[in-house]
């Protein structure tokens, strides 16, 4: 049984990544624990008929390695799913897009949680006049919030899954007559890589998915109904197993260029992770640089600066430790000094009232009062640029309408490239992109975020680690189609 409420969850609110965006197409498979090696080829030839009567007969070319699938349909770009690093890697136009593979999985737990409202609504709306019910979301997403949606029927040469008087997915394995799977069988240790495909490239329901992987036999024929916006009246796909009949598809290291996923959103800021992460000799700041930084600004009478100072180097290292004397965390040791000194100092009163309205809830006198230091370009001002961004987003359309001037996602994108080595401005600028329905684009900069040099992971970014496992309990077929890659593969 699916959980309702962990959805719900999942959607307001695995494992690290090892080959994220910040591993060049020529360094990828030198990065793996093993290389891919080579795949089994084969093909599919497919048969699209809609309800008007119309039909066309395309092809899918695949490879199937013992971890790993990759195919290429008549249109579009050759998709690999590597499963030990959970990544979709894209090849266009000899470009790669190296895709977080749990971001896939949350922008399709996104779209059902949005559309059918946690799995709460049968009907689900488009158009004027038009409706389909969720069991076809649920086959479109691969996602259901509850099992036992569809019935599976066992035929005399596989299953049938079915709705009502519909069936949803059909798979023939060739029990009773070889004639239709006497041209290509699938090897048994493919299984893993030809559920990937099936899981990837498939609408097919959940419920469904689960029948193929109680089988330890794989099917050399499927069939499955869609009822989408682009096929209102239905369209039948039928999907029948051939030998290869096409040149090896292209590897992650033919690519000549690359792409960051949902770049035009990303922008420059993409950039600046990537090369922070991937030049060598990059030296970011240590603690105790910050602490020569507050010194040096206390002299020169800068006391809001210093502060602000003290507050960007836990962006960096996490929360303060009890005992800071003693410690590499001197820079912690300032800020009590430094707020005995506020009744002498303007800069500094301002930004302690501002710090004491966002601990307070008080979200516009908190931006009252910070956002004159977010024009600075020192690591006062960075800090300034993430407080009063999080405070806008914390106040809300409210926030926002009051200080049209104020952008959060401008503000700590100009943070991230002002000071690329603080891991909580990943975690808040990923969480924006995450809010704005764009996962593909916040696990680029998660994953960038846990890939800094010099930098653990703070308790902010570390919470990717949280929302990974809550995506994997909720879509495990998208992680691990057929269970364990370990366990599979033996």
């Amino acid at each position: 049984m699916r959980s309702l409420a962990v959805i719900l969850l999942a959607a307001t609110c695995g494992t690290a990544h090892a080959q994220g965006p910040e591993t060049s197409p020529w360094d990828y498979e030198a990065g793996r624990a093993t290389p891919f090696g080579e795949g089994s080829a084969v093909a599919w030839d497919i048969l699209v008929s809609s309800n008007d009567g119309g039909a066309n007969l395309n092809r899918v070319h695949a490879e199937l390695g013992p971890d790993w699938v990759a195919w290429r349909e008549p249109t579009g770009p050759v998709q690999w799913v590597d499963l030990p690093e959970g990544r979709i890697l894209r090849i266009e136009n000899n470009m790669l897009t190296n895709i977080a593979l749990v971001a896939e999985a949350r922008r399709r737990l996104d779209i059902y949680a949005s559309l059918s409202r946690a799995g709460s609504l049968d009907t689900i709306p488009f158009g004027p006049g038009r409706s389909f019910h969720r069991v076809w979301l649920e086959a479109a997403m691969g996602i259901a919030a509850n099992s036992g949606e569809v019935e599976i029927v066992d035929t005399e040469t596989g299953f049938d899954a079915q709705f009502g008087e519909e069936t949803v997915f059909s798979a023939d394995y060739g029990q009773t007559d070889d004639t239709l799977c006497a041209e290509a069988r699938i090897d048994p240790a493919r299984r893993t890589a030809t559920l990937a495909l099936i899981r990837h490239a498939v609408p097919i329901h959940p419920d469904a998915f689960d029948a193929l992987q109680a089988r330890n036999d794989l099917p050399c024929a499927f069939s499955y109904t869609v009822y989408s916006p682009d096929s209102p009246d239905g369209r039948f796909e039928s999907w029948v197993l051939k030998p290869a009949s096409s040149r090896p598809l292209p590897r992650p290291g033919d690519a000549t260029g690359e792409t960051l996923p949902q770049e035009a959103l990303i922008g420059a800021v993409g950039e600046t992770a990537v090369s922070v992460v991937r030049v060598e000799g990059n030296q970011p700041p240590d603690p105790i640089e910050f602490f020569s930084d507050t010194q040096t600004l206390r002299a020169t009478g800068d006391l809001a600066g210093a502060f602000l100072t003290t507050i960007q180097e836990t962006h960096h290292f996490g929360p303060c430790p009890e005992q800071a004397i003693g410690s590499a965390r001197l820079t912690c040791s300032e800020a009590p000094g430094l707020a005995r000194q506020a009744a002498q100092n303007e800069g500094l009163r301002q930004v302690l009232e501002g710090m004491n309205a966002l601990r307070q809830g008080d979200h516009a006198r908190a931006v009252e009062r910070l956002a004159p230091f977010r024009l600075r370009d020192d690591s006062a001002g960075v800090a300034a640029r993430i407080l009063v961004a999080n405070e806008l987003v914390a106040w809300g359309q409210e926030g926002l309408d009051a200080r049209p001037d104020l952008d959060p996602a401008a503000m700590l994108a100009e943070a991230l490239e002002l000071d690329p080595y603080a891991p909580d401005t990943y975690w808040h600028l990923g969480r924006r992109y995450l809010e704005a329905g764009a996962p593909h684009a916040a696990w680029t900069l998660f994953d960038l975020g846990r890939a800094l040099p010099g930098r653990e992971p703070t308790p902010l970014l570390s919470q990717v680690d949280t929302l990974e496992a809550r995506i994997g309990e909720l879509a495990p077929d998208w992680m691990n189609p057929a269970g364990s890659v370990a366990e599979s593969s033996q």
